[in-house]
């Protein structure tokens, strides 16, 4: 049986959606209770498992959003600190001289002036000056409540990063464990269940094994855009040997939005790390619209992703139990629509 082992390097995922573990009409339904509950209660966990990976994937996120932020406000801080200094020594000068004029009685300065006439003359231009000077300190007032506001958003955002990475670590932590609840009930199975369980989802992918060969060209890839059908490409190659682990997004190794973002990125479009991120891209498409390249999203909210090959089958990153495959889009549950990003 293909079981990968419990946590690959750290990071095994669990963003593929649950399971369907019944197979289809050429394969008889097992008649082994035993086997049916087993079946049940695995593809609830690997569900289970499908929903918590794609709130991780949401909240890494958020996180490079974050940290993002507070790259911008550190880059911000600096440039204001120096706006801020730069106007420090003119704020001194002017309270300097404010300090010294207010120390004269201005009768006094008239009376003692070499030549009053001019010094009454010089008195507007005095006020001028003095007018600039309370301009200048409110500035410099208003900089320094600038810088400080700056300082206290980024330490705002610090303590969002550091909230969002113990989220991170704690979804990591119940993403392992529902993997270990799962191969605590595949292995509490006999030798002939595993073998039963192992040829029914064997089953549901016999019937596109050729598609590996190439991509299908049916009515629905004719007019697809062409990078739309390098990507599918890329993906479909990547199935005889690349593995399910979760966040990861290539060369080898793929979950379900990973393996999305992979095959785009080959062709110069970028997508983002999240099968609910990714629904809302691009614009929808009916399924009698559907063409090679469109996203395939299911379950309800989303928490699995495909990409549509032609002919009715499409290409995923399923899960840890089964890595990636073509399935037939027929068979497979919580179907919820179609996105076309390029095309």
């Amino acid at each position: 049986m293909r079981l990968r082992a419990l946590v690959r390097g750290g990071l095994v995922a669990l963003c593929g959606a649950a399971v369907v573990l019944s197979g289809p009409a050429a394969v008889p339904a097992s008649a082994d209770p035993t086997l049916d509950d087993a079946k049940k209660k695995l593809a609830a966990i690997e569900q289970q498992q499908s929903e918590i990976g794609e709130q991780w994937a949401e909240v890494k996120l958020q996180l490079a959003q974050s940290k993002t932020k507070v790259d911008t406000l550190n880059a911000d801080i600096a440039n204001q600190q120096r706006k801020v200094d730069g106007m420090r020594g003119q704020a001194q000068q002017a309270a300097i001289s404010r300090f010294q004029t207010r120390g004269v009685d201005i009768t006094v300065q008239l009376i003692t002036s070499p030549d009053p006439d001019a010094f009454l003359s010089d008195m507007s231009t005095m006020g001028k000056v003095d007018q600039n000077l309370n301009s200048l300190l409110q500035d410099y007032q208003a900089q320094q409540a600038n810088l400080a506001d700056l300082q206290r958003a980024a330490r705002d955002q610090v303590t969002t990063v550091a909230a969002e990475e113990r989220r991170l670590a704690s979804l990591k932590n119940q993403i392992e464990q529902k993997i270990q609840e799962g191969q605590a009930l595949v292995d509490q199975l006999t030798e002939q269940e595993r073998q039963r369980l192992n040829a029914e989802e064997e089953a549901s992918r016999d019937t596109s094994r050729d598609a590996l060969a190439d991509i299908p060209v049916g009515d629905d890839s004719g007019s697809a855009d062409s990078r739309a059908l390098r990507a599918v490409k890329y993906a479909v190659s990547k199935v005889r040997t690349g593995q399910y682990v979760w966040g990861a997004e290539g060369p080898n190794n793929f979950d379900c939005s990973g393996l999305m973002l992979a095959a785009y990125r080959s062709v110069g479009i970028s997508l983002p790390h999240s099968s609910r991120a990714q629904s809302g891209l691009g614009r929808p498409v009916s399924r009698s619209e559907l063409k090679p390249g469109d996203l395939l999203f299911f379950y309800n909210p989303i928490h699995h992703v495909g990409m549509y090959m032609g002919n009715g089958l499409f290409v995923h990153a399923r899960n840890p139990r089964n890595d990636l495959e073509i399935t037939k889009l027929s068979s497979y549950p919580a179907y919820q629509g179609a996105r076309r990003v390029v095309g």
